[in-house]
């Protein structure tokens, strides 16, 4: 008997948090996705909308390495970081500004930008969403957290405002923090365990995954 019909996988069963047995199904996100970052893999298992298991994994050589990133193309791509998270957040207003202030970044017109993302920074402070993410995703695991960088800690709000604050100090001529790609796909299941799916992409989006892999990307042409 064909137990994946059309290719999509039938629920099988695992026993929950509680030792009943429940419906375990099991959800591939990306590598094609919107918002998300691209060639990145995340295999999970849920149960209900709960992400019991994952794994996550690269597609090509820009998962694997260190960069440092500087310069307006890098503050153009914490632009989009940022934009992707907004968007995903439900605030397709601010997700416009950054958007506008990436394609501001690529014309070279780094004074009006610098200005619009101080601005947009304090229209985030302000908003919502510092209610809506202010407590997702934040690393209580000792071992898990050393592994950030200091961009890359917190709560998805205080990532979104690091990525702005990035963007800002990379259009201004400072080099980035030094981030891992190989290392944070290892610890992105720990991250996204234990979440729904709509926070999963959350998380996942506050770690600026998308212009590590174009960073690193540029690296290797």
């Amino acid at each position: 008997m064909d137990m994946a019909p059309a290719g999509i996988p039938l629920a099988g069963g695992a026993a929950d948090r509680d030792g009943l047995e429940m419906d375990t199904l099991a959800v591939q996100l990306g590598p094609v996705l919107p918002y998300w970052p691209p060639g990145l893999v995340l295999h999970c298992a849920l149960n209900g909308d709960v992400i019991t298991r994952a794994r996550a994994r690269g597609l090509d050589d820009a998962w694997h390495g260190f960069v440092e990133p500087g310069g307006r193309e890098a503050a153009a791509r914490r632009c989009d970081d940022a934009a992707a998270l907004l968007a995903l957040a439900g605030a397709s207003g601010l997700a416009a500004d950054a958007r506008r202030l990436r394609g501001a970044l690529l014309r070279g017109d780094t004074a009006a930008a610098q200005h619009g993302l101080d601005r947009l920074e304090r229209r985030v402070r302000r908003s919502l969403l510092r209610w809506s993410l202010g407590r997702l995703g934040v690393v209580e695991d000792p071992a898990l957290a050393q592994h950030l960088v200091a961009a890359q800690a917190g709560s998805v709000f205080d990532r979104l405002l690091a990525m702005l604050g990035a963007a800002r100090d990379a259009n201004d001529g400072s080099s980035g923090e030094r981030r891992d790609a190989s290392r944070l796909i290892a610890d992105l299941p720990q991250l996204v365990t234990g979440l729904d799916l709509a926070a999963a992409r959350l998380v996942v989006a506050s770690l600026g995954l998308s212009s590590l892999a174009a960073e690193r990307g540029g690296h290797h042409e």
